[in-house]
């Protein structure tokens, strides 16, 4: 393969002729592809290489796909998540989680939306219990909610602080965890985080809340 190392044509050219290489020469083809896609300097080229990577079935290519989202360019790691996000297999959320720990924000920002996009209600659990960082907490737990983690948000508001609280309630609301948000409320000491509660109740709308919300009255 020196000849194509060697190769001077545009880089979307020469990319397209390693999306099409790969196919029948991986062993070859993947690492050119991976020192393209670590290449900082053009980070467009870095992104395609990352995408003909994960296209390919090729363990090995996979792999060097998350490779890539825990060290490449910043930008690349983005699109190496988002790539990784549509593997198949149990490990993926494993995977995901071990690139979030190596992250930085914007990195750790499109993990969490990755696990969304995959319902890994289990992995953005994990994030939840161990972010420090506030705005990544409540996005997760919110982004927990929209994947339909009714349990695991019940567990947590009883163990948050107030202002995780408040996101643990619109998490239950995004859920629509209507018996969640209910049993919170006849709990809930806190007028403010109460009256929260009875606000995403009336917004449901449900038989259900509005029975509840009537015997307040």
């Amino acid at each position: 393969m020196t000849w194509f190392m060697e190769y001077s044509a545009d880089a979307d050219l020469r990319i397209q002729a390693l999306g099409r290489l790969i196919l029948t020469d991986a062993p070859k083809v993947i690492p050119i592809l991976r020192t393209i896609a670590l290449e900082a300097d053009n980070p467009g080229a870095a992104r395609r290489a990352v995408f003909i990577l994960a296209q390919s079935r090729d363990p090995e290519a996979q792999s060097t796909v998350v490779d890539v989202a825990k060290v490449g360019p910043e930008t690349v790691r983005v699109a190496a998540v988002r790539e990784i996000a549509r593997f198949g297999g149990p490990e993926v959320g494993q995977e995901l989680l071990d690139v979030y720990s190596l992250g930085n924000q914007p990195v750790k920002q499109q993990v969490v939306v990755s696990l969304g996009e995959r319902s890994d209600t289990s992995s953005l659990f994990r994030i939840v219990q161990t972010e420090n960082n506030d705005e990544l907490r409540d996005a997760a737990i919110l982004t927990l909610g929209r994947a339909g983690g009714r349990d695991q948000l019940r567990v947590l508001f009883a163990r948050a602080s107030k202002d995780a609280r408040q996101a643990v309630i619109r998490g239950l609301f995004l859920a629509r965890d209507e018996d969640g948000l209910i049993r919170i409320a006849r709990q809930e000491k806190d007028e403010a985080l109460k009256a929260e509660i009875i606000s995403r109740l009336r917004l449901l709308g449900t038989p259900k809340a509005k029975e509840y919300l009537a015997s307040l009255k």
